[in-house]
């Protein structure tokens, strides 16, 4: 869930201040999706589905997301902020520096980016628990046996020190 800051929810107010420094334009494709939620919320249900493929926009592909698109357009629908490094690689305690924003399709696919590479390294949450390989941890991430351990990460010693914790 999202964290509760003084009644305002944070990932709101971390929207609108990105929203101050990029006015809702993709840094990916370019597209100004701020103008376009404007555009479309402005017309009439029947007329959205036109429009949107008149812009190239990538349509949800669920019906029901399709559906409310359509019915009731969200300004969220649209664009969101965007960690540049993500969460699951470290970038979750920067600040707005480490925010972009990204139309909703853009978004979609550098998730799906950031899910594979995640799976390769072994950092995929598959039910909710982390699934960390500890030995492919990026650089820009400290390994939490090395806080404890003064040796590095890599070896037997710390295979046997596991070991004998376990036991």
């Amino acid at each position: 869930g999202r964290l509760r800051r003084g009644g305002v929810y944070a990932s709101s107010r971390i929207r609108a201040q990105v929203f101050e420094l990029e006015g809702g334009v993709c840094r990916k494709c370019g597209i100004d999706a701020h103008a376009l939620y404007l555009r479309i919320s402005a017309l009439q249900p029947a007329e959205r589905l036109n429009a949107l493929c008149n812009a190239n926009w990538n349509l949800p592909k669920s019906g029901p997301a399709l559906e409310r698109i359509l019915q009731n357009p969200k300004e969220g629908d649209f664009w969101q902020a965007d960690h540049v490094v993500a969460v699951a690689e470290g970038g979750g305690d920067c600040g707005l520096e480490n925010l972009q924003t990204l139309c909703t399709p853009c978004h979609k696919s550098e998730t799906e980016k950031l899910r594979a590479r995640l799976r390769v390294s072994g950092s995929f949450k598959t039910d909710g628990h982390s699934q960390t390989n500890f030995s492919q941890v990026k650089n820009s991430q400290m390994d939490i046996r090395s806080a404890f351990f003064s040796q590095t990460c890599s070896g037997t010693s710390v295979k046997k020190r596991r070991r004998r914790t376990a036991d």
